[in-house]
């Protein structure tokens, strides 16, 4: 009798189980599809960083065609003037074609503002920005992006480009960000600049390529940064960053060598913000001398993985519509319908945790 007894329990109680499990599977359901997207508390902020974005896209490529310099329609298939070509006497390294053109999506501004505003970055912080010429549209949408959170960044850019960057010697990044700065559109500039490449002095690339570029930077008011010493270049680099007020954050765009240094494991790292250090990784990089400050970099370079993060259509045609994107919205789900099945949950846990206790009993 007591077998029979204890055989009737134990299916009483595989009963409830499954009942518990199916209610509490029927409450995920119903508290998933309550889900309701809204804007996202800093939405106006992000719209306005990508809207800045997309007035100076625009405003590259008027000047782009102004110059007499052609649009590739092969490759810069949305015809943004952002795209550079496959080889030119600046070009440092291969560069992949799709991840340049994801870039050209102005809303990749709203993305910076997301991980600037995870940062808890606010008005007057400063920021040090280390960018190559690799990822034009990307350095744009970060000094737009500090722009409108009023962050005060100090910039050093190189004018190396990998392959599909601001790669033509007539019209790299810093004439791009000259541009800009000339006609308003952006609050910042670079502090100083460096040719980039091999050692970020160049040397793969002509000597009077580099001479003639030079030259016509230095007219532009930009100091030169020129060591032949990579590890003297990075430390000099890191003084100049941290010489005035306190560095909240490190941005870094693109794969100068300042910023790993002899990192192999840098290159590779996922995009976004970074908050620690590789235990694999023991080179000085200004990557790594910030984080080693316990400073967060936002790192961008990787943008398979940062459009996969946030959602964002890799390699789009056409180009999305500023405020398009996940990045502006939040899913909310209904508070009072969590709590009810919570207590459900709870209920049908332990009146099983006690019946049982009761059956060894």
């Amino acid at each position: 009798m007591r077998k029979e007894f204890q055989k009737s329990q134990s299916n009483k109680q595989l009963i409830h189980l499954l009942l518990s499990i199916c209610v509490l599977f029927a409450g995920l359901f119903l508290v998933t599809i309550s889900g309701v997207s809204e804007q996202a508390p800093d939405y106006s902020l992000k719209y306005e960083a990508s809207e800045r974005t997309e007035k100076c896209f625009a405003a590259i490529r008027e000047a782009r065609l102004a110059r007499g310099l052609p649009i590739s329609k092969e490759t810069d298939v949305n015809e943004t003037g952002l795209i550079g070509s496959d080889y030119s006497f600046i070009t440092t390294t291969l560069g992949d074609l799709p991840a340049k053109r994801t870039t050209t999506n102005p809303n990749m501004a709203a993305i910076i503002v997301d991980m600037m505003d995870q940062l808890s970055l606010t008005a007057g912080d400063r920021i040090a920005v280390n960018c190559s010429g690799s990822f034009p549209a990307l350095n744009t949408a970060v000094l737009c992006a500090a722009d409108t959170l009023g962050l005060d960044p100090i910039v050093i850019s190189s004018f190396g480009a990998s392959s599909h960057g601001a790669n033509d010697p007539d019209f790299t990044w810093l004439d791009m960000e000259h541009e800009l700065y000339s006609r308003g559109l952006i609050g910042h500039k670079s502090s100083y600049f460096s040719i980039g490449g091999n050692l970020d002095i160049g040397t793969e690339m002509p000597d009077e390529i580099v001479q003639s570029i030079t030259k016509r930077i230095e007219g532009y008011g930009y100091p030169l940064i020129y060591d032949e010493d990579l590890k003297h270049n990075i430390l000099s680099r890191y003084a100049l960053y941290n010489s005035g007020k306190p560095v909240k954050c490190f941005i870094n765009v693109g794969g100068n060598d300042a910023s790993f240094g002899d990192s192999i494991v840098m290159v590779h790292a996922a995009g976004g913000i970074l908050t620690e250090l590789s235990e694999h990784d023991n080179s000085t990089g200004l990557v790594q001398l910030f984080l080693a400050d316990d400073i967060p970099v936002i790192h961008l370079l990787n943008i398979k993985s940062i459009a996969a993060d946030y959602q964002m259509p890799f390699d789009p045609v056409p180009l999305p519509d500023v405020g398009e994107g996940s990045v502006y919205y939040e899913t909310r789900y209904s508070k009072p319908l969590i709590c009810v099945f919570l207590l459900i949950s709870i209920v049908l846990l332990s009146r099983l945790y006690f019946a049982k206790n009761k059956t060894l009993q």
